[in-house]
């Protein structure tokens, strides 16, 4: 039933890894099958954005999920938030159930019926590789192309298993975008002659200016920003925090916890940081989070491991700079000494090091170099280099 919703220089956006075929053109009717608004986070921002500037260039149908995970597989309070109308995209089936292999039927029954030029899913985790792995390989033998948007080309917390399930799904699809050279050099590894299409993450601007300010508690506010899993680092910078004695900084960790909660909090109280961190442990609305945003002078991202983050793109809508780790596509969306700094990960001290730089770097241009890279960082672009055939 259709139905309105239930919420470094970066690299140069290329199409494919050998130009495309130059009778191809752009696809003109494509089929996107993921999660969008209400349903939030990341993946389900970036769908709706993309849809939406796929809507403005080509006819697009969206299927998306009547439930994304089960209850008990789901740390969060909610997947969802009703909230977020601004990602809206309009008219929506949510047929699909991710463990439900019927709604999968019924749903490749609603692409076929399309005849799209493109069938685009994107991937993001192993938990959804019976669901996506079994769309694509329907779609595909019925002479449909399957073109999977690959946010992490591998689970950051991974597994034999998980690599198993990965694997076997990636596989049943004919091209792949990545948004940052590490995983399209692995997609281009792991699927030989399987073309990768390549388009940095774009800078949001679906979000809404801060309602208001928070008042400044330092001279310098520091932001970790999103979902807290052991590899996003939090425990490295409050390690790093401990090192700044004599830094007038306040930090605040916003986001809600799926690891590690007690652990933190614990050795924030050990180090006796507990007036100089601010702990908000739960889902911050797009208003609220536009605050914080506000507010903060920087946003760190001390991450072990990535391929990209939607932290970086958040950060730029508005206009701050971010001190990231060399790891996955993270430094490539950063213009070092301008938009931001790079240390290495798992490193108390240099993360500590680059944030005792920050005020030097916030003394520059730092708005005029963010201006300058969502030039580059479109979703137009990104819609055109999705199309490509």
């Amino acid at each position: 039933m259709t139905q309105k919703p239930p919420a470094t220089q970066p690299p140069a956006p290329t199409t494919a890894d050998h130009p495309p075929d130059t009778g191809g053109g752009l696809a003109r009717s494509v089929v996107v099958v993921g999660p969008v608004w209400p349903y939030r986070g990341g993946i389900a921002q970036h769908t709706s954005m993309l849809c939406r500037a796929l809507a403005a260039q080509c006819r697009v149908k969206v299927l998306s999920f009547s439930r994304q995970y089960p209850r008990v597989l789901f740390p969060g309070a909610s997947d969802r938030d009703p909230t977020a109308a601004a990602l809206d995209v309009g008219e929506v089936e949510f047929v699909l159930d991710s463990i439900g292999p019927w709604t999968w039927r019924r749903a490749v029954a609603r692409i076929a019926a399309v005849q799209p030029d493109l069938v685009v899913m994107p991937w993001w985790t192993f938990f959804m590789a019976p669901c996506m792995g079994s769309l694509a390989r329907a779609c595909r033998r019925r002479g449909l192309p399957v073109r999977m948007f690959c946010h992490n080309s591998a689970d950051h917390e991974r597994s034999r298993w998980k690599g198993a399930l990965t694997r076997w799904a990636l596989g049943k699809a004919d091209s792949f975008v990545a948004q940052t050279r590490q995983d399209a050099d692995n997609l281009r590894r792991d699927y030989p002659g399987t073309p990768v299409l390549v388009h940095p993450h774009p800078i949001y601007d679906q979000f809404p200016d801060p309602p208001s300010v928070p008042p400044r508690r330092a001279k310098l506010e520091l932001l970790f920003f999103g979902l807290v899993r052991e590899y996003k680092g939090l425990d490295v910078l409050i390690e790093a925090l401990g090192r700044l004695p004599d830094l007038d900084y306040k930090a605040t960790v916003a986001g809600e916890f799926w690891w590690g909660r007690d652990q933190i909090e614990a050795r924030i109280a050990e180090l006796g940081l507990g007036d100089r961190v601010e702990m908000l442990p739960r889902y911050v609305s797009d208003e609220e989070a536009a605050s914080l945003f506000a507010r903060a002078d920087a946003v760190v991202l001390p991450y072990r491991s990535a391929t990209g983050s939607g932290v970086i793109p958040l950060a730029y809508h508005y206009r701050k700079p971010v001190v990231v780790t060399r790891v996955g596509g993270l430094p490539d969306v950063v213009d070092e000494g301008r938009t931001g700094l790079i240390v290495p990960p798992d490193s108390p001290d240099a993360l500590a090091a680059a944030i005792t730089d920050l005020p030097g770097l916030l003394a520059g241009d730092v708005a005029g170099a963010i201006d300058g890279l969502k030039k580059s960082l479109t979703w137009d672009g990104l819609a055109r280099v999705v199309r490509s055939l």
